[in-house]
């Protein structure tokens, strides 16, 4: 799958099999390749957001990293 740096030394995002025909990501651990979150369409808050199966632990530039990710993909609005 395709590799996207998003600015961070800690984390990048990987293209993943669409969901409901809707582009999905997920954010990786660079250090150990694992798989901490997906970044996917939300249909009930017609929104992009980020979803973990377990906790995971980000620091504020992972989280801005993780927005600004989002924001050059899709903005702040809502999709319609």
């Amino acid at each position: 799958m395709n590799t996207i740096d998003i600015g961070n030394k800690y984390i990048h995002a990987k293209s993943i099999k669409d969901i409901k025909d809707e582009p999905a990501y997920a954010i990786v651990n660079n250090n150990s390749g694992k798989e901490i979150s997906c970044i996917c369409y939300y249909p009930s808050w017609k929104r992009y957001v980020m979803i973990t199966d377990s906790p995971a632990v980000f620091d504020v530039g992972c989280l801005q990293s993780i927005i600004e990710f989002i924001q050059s993909r899709w903005g702040n609005e809502a999709k319609a």
